[in-house]
């Protein structure tokens, strides 16, 4: 059976639900709630309890799960590349004056802001409380298959850089550290007579200019406010409405499937290295692995026409082009580099959870993304909709299996 034959009220009711889901994250967006929405800040959690609420009427079943998240640790990390930076330029500098050896002490703070871009140290940073949600609609049978619908509940943070900038000052960052490397090691090699070559006399003179480098990840860090987030409507509010409608859909059409578990799982922590995910695979794999489970993770909406499915999980990529079909919704073939990089499903697929990614980014990223212009006017019903066909003709084509 296909979703769209479950009642001739299905495309009202659907239009019904996709109204809830704009009209909640609009209504959420605008509100004094969506100041502090960063990773672990207090409106993510105001989010979790509303959508909780919401939940609570259209599923069996509504969980939480706390857990902790280095939620500074890019500001921190940041912050040590500036002070190793800094302190191997001083000692590049001092070894002119003071005494060759500094410079073997120069080569080791280089080494240290390499490991510290790596994001080695970040993980030293203080800890706060992250949260998930998880909400289970019970089928009527026994459970055989599981459809868990994800999306995430926190906003990017208000950063005073735009998105292409930072990536910018971080690649400069980095080239930065290796000719930091490079030079501290050829200049030893000097010292030592190891080497030798035009202008060799001088060379440690180009430490002085050098440490003007220092002071990028310290603006860098200056940049990112871990105390506020952008508004994060497109990513991701609209995501996690969404998916609380297609079980909006089936709780008000007193609809159950057959033998499949439909279930939502908002995770919290995105923006602090998808740390919600994780935790929701190290507690949950086990289960997910125990039953027939596909993760249909709900990421950027704001365009249908852009439609697209982001999966490395044959399992998963067959699922959805099945559903597009019964659905009667396009999908694009563009595969948008950023979800691979920055998804959850990524998280998923290295816990061999089959999962596959419905976003309408493209290959293009909107300028408004991640910024302080993802704003409610950004929400767009049709996307809604074309999206939550497609989970639902998933879930009704999975209990067909």
């Amino acid at each position: 059976m296909k979703a769209s034959e479950t009642s001739e009220r299905y495309a009202g009711k659907l239009r019904e639900c996709c109204n809830y889901a704009a009209r909640s994250a609009k209504n959420f967006a605008a509100g004094e709630n969506n100041k502090s929405r960063q990773a672990c800040g207090k409106d993510e959690k105001v989010l979790a309890e509303t959508l909780k609420k919401d939940l609570s009427s259209f599923c069996d079943s509504v969980s939480e799960d706390t857990f902790s998240v280095n939620q500074k640790a890019y500001i921190f990390s940041n912050l040590l590349i500036f002070i190793f930076m800094l302190l191997s330029a001083a000692a590049a500098i001092c070894s002119f004056f003071i005494d060759d050896m500094l410079l073997i002490v120069a080569t080791v703070f280089s080494v240290l802001s390499l490991l510290a871009f790596s994001g080695v140290f970040g993980g030293t940073s203080k800890n706060v409380e992250g949260i998930n949600i998880f909400a289970a609609r019970a089928p009527e049978k026994d459970v055989k298959h599981r459809i868990i619908l994800e999306a995430n509940l926190d906003a990017p943070f208000k950063r005073a850089l735009s998105p292409k900038t930072s990536a910018i000052l971080k690649m400069i960052n980095f080239f930065s550290i290796i000719i930091y490397i490079i030079f501290d090691i050829a200049e030893l090699l000097i010292t030592y007579n190891k080497i030798s070559f035009g202008g060799s006399d001088v060379f440690v003179y180009i430490s002085f200019p050098l440490a003007i480098f220092a002071f990028i990840p310290l603006f860098i860090a200056r940049s990112v406010n871990a105390s506020a987030s952008f508004p994060g409507v497109v990513d991701n509010l609209v995501g996690c409405y969404t998916a609380c409608g297609a079980l909006r859909y089936m709780s008000e059409m007193d609809l159950r499937l057959k033998n499949t578990e439909l279930c939502v799982l908002l995770t919290g922590a995105k923006n602090a290295d998808l740390k919600g995910a994780k935790e929701y695979c190290r507690l949950h794999k086990e289960a997910d692995k125990a039953v027939d489970t596909v993760i249909l993770s709900i990421d950027t909406v704001f365009n249908a026409e852009t439609l697209a499915v982001v999966s490395k999980s044959g399992k998963a990529t067959d699922l959805v082009a099945k559903a597009s079909e019964n659905a009667g919704v396009n999908i694009s073939s563009t595969v948008p580099k950023k979800i691979i990089k920055t998804g959850s499903g990524r998280i998923f697929k290295k816990n061999h959870i089959p999962c596959a990614t419905l976003t309408t980014l493209g290959e293009t990223v909107p300028e408004y993304l991640g910024t302080a212009k993802d704003t409610e006017e950004n929400i767009n019903v049709k996307a809604i909709e074309a999206v939550m066909k497609i989970t639902l003709e998933a879930a009704y084509a999975k209990d067909s299996e």
